[in-house]
């Protein structure tokens, strides 16, 4: 199975938050499988990192959490398959920012998921989780929905 997990998902990995428990859980249980293979955006890398500096600089996690995350991260990252910008998916996100009104690296993220046919879309944003959910991908919204797969 290939999970597409993006960073507004991945983040309540480190940031507690509503839906931290269920995402923390699900990776540690689905890493374990042989089978599965996590995959993320290339644009998820700096965005984890500015979005965890962005809580430490206010205050929402201590330096030591912040430290810890970035190490856990960057761990977690070497494991994850990451597909190759190319021309292919910079138009694609093109595509789907215009069909669904996407912000750009929502837009970025879902045309990444699209491109490795991940068998599941991770995320944590209203608008995205819709418009996965009319390309044909079984979506699992981290902030509304605390069982997976809804």
């Amino acid at each position: 199975m290939i999970i597409f997990i993006d960073t507004s998902a991945w983040i309540k990995y480190f940031i507690e938050e509503d839906g931290t428990r269920e995402i923390q859980e699900f990776m540690i249980v689905e890493s374990s499988i042989e089978t599965n293979q996590f995959s993320a955006s290339a644009v998820t890398y700096a965005e984890v990192h500015a979005t965890l500096k962005r809580a430490l600089k206010g205050k929402r996690i201590t330096q030591d959490q912040f430290d810890q995350a970035i190490s856990v991260f960057r761990d977690q990252w070497e494991n994850v398959d990451i597909p190759i910008v190319d021309n292919t998916l910079i138009v694609k996100s093109g595509k789907l920012a215009n069909e669904y009104a996407l912000k750009g690296c929502d837009a970025f993220q879902l045309a990444s998921a699209l491109i490795v046919h991940a068998s599941i879309f991770i995320n944590s944003d209203v608008e995205l989780h819709e418009a996965a959910k009319k390309c044909g991908l079984q979506v699992w919204n981290t902030a509304t929905h605390h069982s997976k797969f809804k």
